[in-house]
């Protein structure tokens, strides 16, 4: 079996690192105690604040002021992106989210949640996410949520709408 070092540097797990972690999920509780990054600064909290920035048209509906299910579809298969909010903060959050923007989507802020609350969510009777400290040479504060323990596809759907409740509201961009 390969480190977790290993598996999360190797871009041909990336897109369904998830689906692994799902499939392995005594070992992927083990692996979130862990630093998976050459770059880490550690494992990631209980405490720690994590931010997602949230762009449109698929994250957020402009028309109801609210996020979509669909921001949160990454925890399924390649991890959801997050920054870890003791590494970065608002002003870098902003500058990460509108460098990211591309020309068809709006960034129209992030969102925040603590560690802790997203390790306590039980799906399927078991633990639904863990994260890991993804960081990057680019990008140092970058983690990820995962589900790990919801196969059902009635718990994905639950995973997502925990989610999106769980999450702040938006925090706009300064206009």
């Amino acid at each position: 079996m390969e480190s977790a070092k290993d598996f999360f540097s190797n871009p041909d797990s990336s897109s369904k690192k998830c689906h692994y972690l799902t499939e392995n999920y005594e070992q992927s509780l083990e692996w979130e105690k862990e630093s998976v990054s050459l770059y880490s600064c550690g494992v990631v909290k209980d405490d720690e604040g994590l931010a997602r920035n949230i762009f449109s048209p698929h994250h957020y509906d402009i028309s109801t002021g609210s996020l979509t299910t669909l921001a949160f579809d990454d925890i399924l298969n390649k991890g959801l992106s997050v920054l870890r909010c003791n590494q970065v903060d608002t002003t870098k959050i902003i500058e990460i989210g509108n460098n990211k923007k591309k020309d068809i989507h709006g960034y129209h802020g992030y969102i925040t949640v603590q560690a802790k609350t997203i390790r306590e969510c039980i799906l399927d009777s078991k633990r639904a996410m863990a994260i890991y400290d993804t960081a990057m040479i680019d990008l140092l504060s970058h983690a990820d949520i995962c589900s790990i323990g919801v196969t059902s596809k009635s718990g994905k759907n639950l995973l997502r709408i925990f989610l999106r409740e769980t999450f702040s509201k938006l925090v706009p961009i300064p206009k």
